[in-house]
């Protein structure tokens, strides 16, 4: 099949046309689609084109090789191998030139499909957090292990190595619990977290979250853009943010991934290149930036089911947690989805069991928050009113929040929560809790 010479477009509208074929194209072993003629007209002007992202020519070149090609993918890459079609000098060398060391090496076997074994996978996030290597190979690895699927034993590899880079902040008290939400944030539904955390600590029980300002691909809204808008301080130190819930009166914090984990935070601008999610959105949450001294719980959550299990089995047998609380939530959040019975397990002691703990009944129209300008500006606005004493949507996911989160981790009975939660929301201690905290 003999492929044509496109028409000339501008830089950004080939950027852009390329990303949408990445879409298409690098979604992962069942999903992708095949290229056609019509993308040839994006792909070879692209590849031509110096100011188009070379990371973003590596992810293409990457979904072509890896994936079941077409005649037309064939006639593609034979030409990328010949010479026929242009690559950039680096990127032609880098993936049809043997003898490659180190990380290249270790990439070229991601690009035939096969597994890492653990002591290469954690090399391989050394090198993803290293700022000396190239981010195209950076992109390669990500989007390579996203296309032949990730194993198991190179996702517990991936968590392991970055739970060591973390740059982890001790805590000085008894308990802490981690609310563990995905760092892209959330789209349809609200999601209040950060009020769960300072509910909890009114109830004596001192919570944090983490997360980012924004990320690729969702760019949803974030814990971090809700206290932003509630002119509070996302950025504080890692030190201050252990003080502040070491603090009775506080009891709660919020930690930045450009704060516990500056080498992640560098990769957001790859992050976007490469258009599709990689496995560090998974895991990103699963770091514990903050840990208590004495015993450490977490919250996570899934959203199709057979992340349940996924889950349960990468955090058993990590000695920093003592119990870990699976949730089925609201777009992957540690908040509970009020549509459905509660489907959740505990793991403890390295083991695996269902929790079953009655959830409020929630009544909500989504009319409510769809006619908003910001999920996050509603958020904000429905939570604060719950603090303040609203018998709103937000006060009835608040308390089912704390009732499920602390019987589920046996903190607390679930009737003496719904109590304690209900009492600190009308006497305004949440409030006040609120209101000391993330400055």
């Amino acid at each position: 099949m003999g492929i044509n010479q496109p028409r000339m477009q501008t830089t950004t509208k080939l950027q852009s046309r390329l990303a949408g074929i990445l879409k298409r194209k690098a979604v992962g072993p069942r999903g992708s689609r095949h290229l056609n003629e019509d993308d040839l007209e994006v792909i070879i002007p692209a590849l031509q084109a110096g100011a188009v992202n070379r990371t973003a020519k590596a992810v293409l070149v990457t979904a072509v090789i890896i994936q079941e090609r077409n005649e037309l993918e064939d006639s593609l890459l034979k030409g990328w191998k010949s010479g026929e079609y242009f690559l950039p000098d680096e990127l032609s060398s880098f993936f049809f030139e043997a003898g490659h060391p180190g990380f290249p090496k270790m990439l070229h076997q991601v690009l035939r499909g096969e597994d890492l074994s653990p002591r290469h996978a954690s090399a391989a996030i050394s090198h993803l957090l290293d700022g000396g290597i190239p981010d195209y190979q950076k992109g390669v690895f990500l989007i390579g292990e996203r296309l032949k699927r990730e194993s198991f034993e190179e996702n517990r590899a991936f968590l392991r190595q970055l739970r060591i880079a973390v740059n982890s902040q001790q805590v000085d008290v008894p308990l802490l619990i981690d609310l563990a939400d995905p760092y892209d944030g959330f789209r349809r539904y609200p999601i209040y977290t950060p009020f769960v955390a300072a509910l909890l600590a009114a109830m004596e029980i001192p919570t944090y979250c983490h997360g980012l300002q924004k990320v690729a691909p969702k760019y949803g809204d974030t814990i971090h853009r809700v206290l932003d808008l509630a002119d509070k301080n996302p950025g504080k130190s890692a030190a201050d943010v252990a003080r502040d819930i070491e603090d009775e009166s506080i009891g709660w914090g919020y930690i930045d991934q450009s704060v516990c984990f500056p080498a992640t935070y560098d990769l957001l601008g790859l992050r976007d290149k490469m258009v599709k999610r990689s496995f560090l959105a998974t895991l990103e949450k699963l770091l514990q930036p903050l840990r208590s001294r004495q015993i450490n719980y977490m919250v996570a959550g899934y959203v199709h089911s057979h992340y349940q299990q996924d889950l349960a089995n990468l955090l058993k047998s990590k000695k920093a947690l003592d119990r870990v609380l699976i949730v089925k939530g609201m777009e992957g959040t540690s908040q509970l989805d009020f549509r459905k019975e509660p489907d959740h397990i505990m793991v403890h002691n390295g083991k695996s069991l269902a929790v079953d703990i009655e959830s409020e009944k929630i009544g909500y129209s989504k009319a409510e928050w769809e006619e908003c300008n910001s999920m996050a500006e509603y958020v904000l606005e429905t939570g604060i009113a719950a603090l303040n004493g609203s018998k709103n949507i937000a006060r009835q996911i608040l308390i089912n929040q704390a009732v499920q989160i602390t019987g589920s981790l046996d903190i607390l009975e679930p009737i003496d929560a719904q109590a304690v939660a209900s009492r600190m929301l009308d006497s305004g201690q949440a409030l006040r809790h609120w209101k000391r905290g993330c400055n």
